[in-house]
């Protein structure tokens, strides 16, 4: 009896350094495996990011390549090192502020902003073109070789008015 506890024991302690080896093993790959962003559009393999601030800002358009990335639309603007903040009524599901933009004291992102402040809109081309996106950014998964869009339209502006900057798109080898 003796002998098959210590066995079990020497046996329980086998597994758990196996799996404390593999955890640590699968740790590392995935760290190596991390997105990548860099400044500007995407050349070849990866997600090109715009985010235009609209006319009504002084501010400057911003584009990433992303890549190494897998996940939803949402999650891109971390892997671009950018902040995104939804609403205290939608926290993941409508983008309010985008890189403190706009300010706190324009929009309170309490609830989805009305046409008196203006809005984010998300368009997605997949070809030399931007195309307003059915979807929001928490359900839309974004995929390499495509280049994801940002434009903050003012109270009134149309949903159409797509970001100023031309895409690029191209095709990623699987």
């Amino acid at each position: 009896m003796r002998l098959f506890v210590r066995l079990a024991l020497v046996g329980l302690v086998a597994l758990v350094a196996v799996g404390f080896w593999l955890n640590r093993t699968s740790s590392a790959n995935l760290e190596s495996k991390q997105s990548i962003s860099t400044q500007g559009q995407c050349p070849g393999s990866g997600i090109s990011l715009v985010i235009d601030f609209g006319t009504s800002s002084n501010r400057d358009s911003i584009e990433k390549c992303v890549t190494n990335f897998t996940g939803t639309s949402w999650k891109l603007f971390s892997a671009a090192g950018l902040t995104v903040l939804g609403t205290e009524k939608y926290p993941v599901g409508f983008v309010c502020r985008i890189d403190s933009y706009p300010a706190e004291d324009q929009e309170p992102c309490i609830d989805t902003p009305g046409n008196t402040t203006g809005s984010w809109a998300f368009f997605i081309a997949t070809k030399d073109k931007w195309e307003y996106s059915p979807i929001g950014a928490a359900s839309h998964k974004a995929s390499c070789g495509t280049a994801e869009g940002w434009r903050f339209l003012k109270p009134n502006e149309a949903l159409t008015t797509s970001p100023r900057i031309k895409p690029i798109v191209h095709n990623c080898e699987k």
